[in-house]
């Protein structure tokens, strides 16, 4: 095993010499993956984004049927921008059982790890298919993961599940708080503020609409599901002697159920068509969409990913991930992987060599089953 460790660990190091800042292309990364996964046997093809500056990748080895497993992990990574760093970010170094630079731990570690397994998923001898899918631009808000998601669903065999290789410590997540965020615009009619009557002031709108926001998070079904709604942002005006014509509101809110997610859409879509905007032009724009991820895998399922090293119990995870945007393809999802994600983000992000090696025996069990255990 120590070979496949070995193995993880040198394309863990080539992985983070990529910077894959999310304002960066990743597709230097993406095209070394590419090549990588076509040497071993693997069918590969490319989601680009609109304008192909990035793409997720999916690629597919074994059989052509359903009934196979998705590995899932995403490919850009946070910042280093203003973080003290003992070493360059983008250099892998090992110390003391650690190897250090960005993205170690948030999640090239996982992909290093199913890349190292490939070399023992023989192509001919699987009776399930594995799928490897890399997306971009996760830490901005899971923009390509949801056409990721639809090209699995419209060109692969139904899959069976999928593991989100997100740093877990390899515990089984089986829940998050979806987030979603909005920019809402108000235009109303400029004058001057001599008379602010022959007006209509859009940030008198604003406040309204922030007013009542926060009453929306007070709402016992909102705050006792443990939802929240926070405005992050608000701007408009021109100068202090003009009636507003136009004001905007950033915000978002944090659901544990599409159930909930109905309750504030529903809400505020009445309350922004109402009368109390009657006077004013108002607009809603998506700005991030993470669903709110609540797994279907079955039980047996669970305690089989077990048995192959995953930890029990299951637990909630306390950050968002594209697990949710899986779920809603109908594709059963867990997320779990090596790391911590106390070590993400930080300066001198790190991922422990252990780690990797008990990822590395996972996956390793995982081609097993995929080779043994054929779809019913």
């Amino acid at each position: 095993m120590g070979g496949m460790t070995n193995t993880s660990t040198s394309i863990l190091r080539k992985l983070v010499s990529f910077d894959t800042t999310s304002c960066n292309s990743n597709l230097p990364l993406i095209e070394w993956v590419a090549d990588f996964l076509q040497a071993g046997g693997a069918r590969v093809q490319l989601v680009y984004s609109a304008g192909r500056e990035k793409a997720n990748l999916l690629a597919s080895i074994g059989p052509d049927c359903a009934g196979g497993l998705v590995l899932s992990g995403h490919t850009d990574v946070v910042p280093v921008d203003g973080q003290e760093w003992t070493s360059d970010p983008f250099g892998l170094v090992e110390r003391d059982g650690r190897l250090y630079g960005r993205g170690s731990s948030d999640m090239k570690g996982f992909i290093a790890c199913c890349l190292a397994a490939l070399r023992d998923f023989k192509p001919h001898a699987l009776r399930r298919p594995l799928h490897f899918a890399f997306s971009y631009d996760e830490e901005v808000g899971c923009f390509g993961a949801h056409a990721l998601v639809d090209r699995i669903v419209g060109s692969l065999p139904a899959p069976a599940f999928a593991i989100v290789g997100e740093p877990t410590d390899m515990r089984i997540g089986v829940s998050h708080n979806g987030v979603t965020g909005l920019h809402t615009s108000f235009r109303g009619v400029a004058a001057h503020a001599s008379d602010p009557s022959l007006g209509v002031n859009a940030i008198v709108a604003a406040a309204e609409f922030v007013r009542f926001i926060v009453d929306v998070a007070r709402l016992p079904q909102i705050a006792g599901h443990g939802c929240t709604l926070n405005v992050g942002r608000i701007a408009g005006g021109a100068a202090t002697n003009i009636v507003a014509e136009r004001s905007s509101v950033h915000w978002e809110y944090r659901a544990t159920s599409q159930d909930d997610v109905a309750v504030i859409r529903d809400r505020v879509a009445g309350y922004l068509g109402g009368e109390t905007f009657a006077a004013f032009k108002v607009a809603s724009e998506l700005e991030l969409d993470v669903p709110p991820f609540a797994s279907n895998l079955g039980e047996d399922s669970m305690q089989m990913l077990a048995s192959f090293g995953a930890k029990l119990p299951i637990t909630h995870i306390p950050f968002g991930s594209e697990a949710g945007i899986f779920e809603r393809g109908r594709i059963p999802t867990v997320i779990c992987g090596p790391g911590s994600i106390n070590q993400a983000h930080r300066p001198d992000e790190w991922i422990a060599c252990a780690a990797l090696e008990e990822a590395d025996r996972f996956l390793a069990r995982l081609g097993t089953w995929a080779s043994q255990s054929g779809p019913e």
